[in-house]
């Protein structure tokens, strides 16, 4: 039997109860058919053992079959000589005092580009070793972390402010252009550097949004247009990282901004969403298969005994991802993987 047939029968196969109404459900569903209620659905992820080939759990600790023992990566797991030397008395309590005041400023800031969809994976890894770190009671390197994180994630949502802000200028312009009055999308910038230079962040980002909303009423068909062309051409960015053939589209792209350059939103768009047609045939099987890669790369990384909780956690997103058919999501999920894999 082919693998991908007996993927499917196990998937069939897996019963459950409604936490709800106690229906009986059959198959990976996401609610259930008779009261509605959603399920959270949790991606198990599983490789094979470097050493026989049989398939186990990537969190594993010990292989079933051969008994191989993998090692954790854990820095509590390892040698005693492998420990930190203790730092003085008065410095640590200076960092037991500095690290939940820095944690206090950081959260809320990440939780405000999640919020905004602001790009944040690298600020993630940083918090994923401050934790890491204060769990060995490193509290040097868990504060050093924090400190990093908190200068990233700032710098990262200026530059998202800042690009909110020339998106709608150039909206302004094209209200212009289209015979509209650009005025109350001008207050809208204004008000967005205002905050901005104030450093009130989650301000600026809901004056920008309040600012793109007023858009959508003056420039509808460019504004739909042009965000299908900035999907195509991070879809076609991402594609091309794992080598996928992406001249089609390319060309769908480059013809669909040329036709906004002459003012036919409505073409602009045709071409976009052609584009993105184009180019979402080809992500299944390319995700599936850097999947396989991927969850290898795991197990020969824990094997060598690195730290792969970041790596997990990646994985099972771009898994669940792939479940969700959100397929160019889950590139970007293994695009990250790929970049937490360098560091180690």
């Amino acid at each position: 039997m082919l693998a991908g047939q007996s993927q499917d029968k196990s998937d069939n196969d897996f019963e459950f109860e409604c936490p709800e109404c106690g229906t009986q459900i059959h198959g990976n569903v996401d609610k259930c058919p008779k009261c509605g209620v959603e399920f959270e659905i949790e991606e198990v992820l599983e490789a094979e053992c470097p050493e026989c080939g049989k398939t186990v759990p990537v969190d594993a600790a010990q292989c079933p079959a051969c008994g191989a023992v993998f090692e954790t990566g854990q820095q509590e797991e390892r040698p005693a000589e492998a420990e930190p030397e203790p730092a003085p008395v008065a410095e640590d309590e200076d960092l037991k005092r500095q690290f939940p005041v820095l944690v206090s400023e950081v959260k809320p800031l990440m939780e405000l580009a999640k919020e905004y969809d602001v790009e944040s994976s690298e600020c993630r890894g940083l918090i994923d070793r401050a934790v890491k770190a204060g769990k060995a009671k490193d509290l040097s390197t868990a504060v050093n972390c924090v400190k990093q994180c908190n200068a990233l994630i700032r710098t990262k949502i200026e530059d998202r402010i800042a690009k909110d802000i020339e998106y709608l200028e150039k909206l302004s312009t094209v209200a212009r252009a289209m015979g509209t009055d650009p005025g109350e999308i001008k207050d809208s910038i204004e008000s967005t550097k205002n905050r901005l230079a104030q450093k009130d962040y989650e301000g600026a980002l809901k004056e920008a949004k309040a600012g793109r909303k007023i858009s959508e009423k003056v420039t509808g068909k460019y504004l739909e247009a042009h965000d299908m062309c900035e999907e195509l051409e991070a879809m076609i960015q991402n594609a091309e990282r794992f080598y996928v053939d992406t001249r089609e589209p390319r060309r769908l792209l480059k013809e669909a901004q040329d036709a906004g350059e002459h003012g036919d939103w409505s073409m602009m768009g045709i071409l976009a969403r052609k584009g993105k047609e184009e180019i979402s045939k080809t992500l299944p099987d390319i995700t599936k298969n850097e999947i396989k890669k991927a969850k290898s790369q795991l197990m020969d990384a824990k094997a060598e005994g690195k730290d792969v909780t970041t790596l997990v956690k990646v994985l099972k997103d771009a898994g669940l991802s792939v479940k969700k058919e959100k397929y160019d999501e889950a590139l970007e999920f293994l695009i990250e993987f790929k970049a937490e894999i360098k560091r180690l």
